[in-house]
């Protein structure tokens, strides 16, 4: 047997169709080269994606497991449990890397006292949303306010097996963050790459929209709190100020876009043709 490879890198798929075609190239670009492609078929029944994921399996370094659907936690603890490097970096199949993610983020790893479990950076958005995500810190009180990192961030597999895994009972989102909190809560710490090597895309057909649909995201919360009740209450204040200045935070930034002159600019135009509807009405 071949000697293990540093890096898995594990990719679920569920009916992803064409646009797993970038995540698959963006995995074969990387720079670093000691790595392994595990992905999980979580179900899928899309002839396109089945097609394409097929043909993956036959380039060297890549390995299929096909399974029935499970959800995204499931299949990533399948992915891993079959995956042989030391370090972890999950991919969605959206989503993609830029070429030198690893080559930033590995050394960072390498170089960390045995505490520093996992490495991430910022993220590019695209799709639904757009931006640049400045990925914030992973502290106990940031994470109990909220998910501060993306999923796609690279961790020791000693971190995983510490917490136990990604908990399938978070089937619409927030398995990421349930793993992030576990960690920080047993004393791994984090450290950041400020630059964007990841690119997190929304379709119509993300997981998010699901997990905003009325009555979801306060379940998935009301779950998360719930799993970690101990925690909270001993962090009381801690979690409310962060939620607080979260919000805070958000705020300003509202405050930011409203004052830009094309959203000024726009405010005017609707307001004209507001008046318009007006006299059109009394006329």
């Amino acid at each position: 047997m071949t000697d293990a490879p540093r890096v898995s890198i594990v990719m679920p798929v569920y009916d992803t169709g064409d646009l797993l075609t970038r995540a698959l190239d963006s995995v074969a670009a990387q720079t670093f080269r000691e790595f392994e492609l595990v992905i999980v078929d979580d179900g899928s029944t899309d002839a396109r994606t089945r097609a394409l994921l097929d043909a993956a399996a036959t380039r060297p370094g890549v390995t299929l497991h096909r399974t029935e659907n499970r959800g995204p936690a499931r299949a990533r603890n399948t992915a891993i449990e079959r995956a042989r490097g030391a370090y972890i970096l999950p991919l969605d199949a959206d989503d993609w890397l830029e070429p030198e993610y690893l080559a930033c983020t590995v050394p960072v790893l390498d170089a960390a006292t045995p505490r520093v479990g996992v490495v991430y950076t910022w993220i590019g958005l695209t799709g639904h949303h757009h931006g640049v995500w400045r990925t914030g810190g992973f502290t106990l009180q940031e994470l109990l306010a909220r998910c501060t990192i993306h999923v796609t961030s690279l961790f020791r597999r000693t971190l995983w097996e510490d917490v136990g895994g990604y908990d399938p009972a978070f089937v619409e989102s927030c398995e990421d963050w349930d793993l992030w909190l576990g960690a920080v809560a047993r004393g791994w710490e984090g450290a950041c790459v400020p630059e964007v090597l990841a690119w997190y895309r929304r379709t119509d057909r993300s997981r998010h929209r699901a997990a905003r649909v009325p009555g979801v995201s306060g379940k998935l919360v009301r779950t998360l709190v719930e799993k970690h009740r101990a925690l909270y209450e001993a962090h009381l204040v801690d979690a409310i100020v962060a939620m607080y200045e979260e919000r805070e935070s958000s705020n300003q930034m509202l405050e930011r876009l409203y004052d830009r002159p094309a959203l000024r600019l726009l405010g005017r135009v609707r307001a004209l043709f507001r008046g318009r509807e007006r006299d059109d009405a009394g006329g």
